[in-house]
This record gives structure tokens, C-alpha cells and sequence, in this order.
């Protein structure tokens, strides 16, 4: 089985992935939630350079950890095809062209007539919500199984009314991460404790009967 894969995928070329950050980073917009199925469809379903396991670690990963989201996974799967210092040289190479355009664009737009760039953020808004409601979706369907739809809401519900009503700049993510961790650790450790407690009674139950 292996080896099919491996007959089947080659291993990404310095080149392969210089091109696929320039496409991700020139065509991608809404930040690194957005980008992530149009990362997972290139490296994982059409080159499979990771599997879709260890893509998901690294989504969870990357989400925990402050920075821009998007070039700390490419960096991940650069570095882990191409080695450190290829990995290194190749994002940074890749987001150069990005980062000149940007530099550009926000000396140019001053130029743009005001209603042409409120057409132009409609329209990247609407792309951003339509990918963040996929991106969410397909998770939720991943993970309702392990955790259960009861504490899907109530994660759901603590980080909306999070969003909503703290204001800033006391919204930061540190908090509603910590409170996330919190509900879902309480959640684990009381179902371990369930659990162990229905074994121990199970087992009695059973010494009890052979008596």
C-alpha cells in the first residue's frame, strides 16, 4: 500500500512548491482559514505531499500559535519535504513577490476612485465567507463524532458570543482559546472518570456473578 503511494505521488521539487506558495499567496484572500481547503486540495488531494491527517495537526497546530497561519503551513510542508534551509529559503522566496505587490497596491489604491474598492470588498467578502463556512463545516463533520454535538455547541456558542460582546481590545484569541481548552479538558477528564468508574463496576459486577 505504501508503495502504491509512493508510486503515485512524487516528492514536491524545490520549484513545485516555490510556484504553489506564488499561487497561493497572489490568489488567496481572507487570511489563513480561508486558504487552508486551497492549500489541502493542492498538497494533499491532487500532489499528495502530506496525507489529510497530518494536514489537519498542522491546521490545529498552526491556529494555537500567533502569526500569520497560511506561511507557518506552507512552511511546515516546505521544511518537511525540502529540509530546513530549503524550506526556509524557498518561503521566503515565495513571499517576496507578495509582499512587493502589497507595498505597491497600498501606494496605488489612493488612486482608486472609493466606490471601486467598495465593489472589490464585497466581493472578496463574500469569497471569504463562503470558504471559512466550508472550512467549518468540514471539520465539524470530522469532528462531531469524537466530540459529541453537545459540546460542538457549547464551543460553538462560548466563541460566538466571545466574538460579539468582548470588546476590544479585550477580544483577544489567547482568551477564548484558554476558555476552549478549559471546557474540553473538563469535558475529557469527566468522561475518563466515567468511563473508569463503569469499568471498575463492570469488573464487580462480573467478580460478583462467578461468586
Amino acid at each position: 500500500m505504501e508503495q502504491m503511494k509512493n508510486d503515485k505521488y512524487k516528492k514536491p521539487t524545490f520549484w513545485n512548491i516555490f510556484i504553489l506558495i506564488i499561487m497561493i499567496t497572489f490568489v488567496g484572500f481572507g487570511g489563513g482559514n480561508a486558504l487552508m481547503p486551497v492549500i489541502k486540495r493542492y498538497v494533499v488531494d491532487k500532489y499528495g505531499w502530506i496525507d489529510s491527517d497530518e494536514f489537519d495537526k498542522s491546521v490545529v497546530v498552526t491556529n494555537m500559535l500567533p502569526g500569520p497561519m497560511a506561511i507557518q503551513v506552507l512552511s511546515y510542508i516546505s521544511i518537511k519535504s525540502l529540509g530546513f534551509w530549503k524550506g526556509m529559503l524557498v518561503v521566503t522566496l515565495g513571499a517576496i513577490p507578495h509582499v512587493l505587490l502589497t507595498i505597491a497596491l497600498f501606494f496605488l489604491i489612493n488612486l482608486l476612485p472609493l466606490k471601486y474598492l467598495y465593489v472589490v470588498q464585497v466581493g472578496v467578502l463574500v469569497a471569504i465567507t463562503g470558504c471559512l463556512i466550508g472550512f467549518g463545516w468540514n471539520y465539524f463533520i470530522k469532528g462531531r463524532k469524537q466530540t459529541g454535538i453537545t459540546l460542538w455547541m457549547i464551543l460553538f456558542i462560548s466563541t460566538l458570543a466571545f466574538s460579539l460582546f468582548v470588546p476590544v481590545p479585550y477580544n483577544l484569541p489567547i482568551g477564548i482559546m484558554l476558555l476552549i481548552i478549559a471546557i474540553y479538558s473538563t469535558y475529557y477528564i469527566i468522561k475518563k472518570r466515567t468511563k473508569i468508574r463503569q469499568n471498575i463496576d463492570k469488573t464487580l459486577n462480573n467478580e460478583g456473578g462467578e461468586k
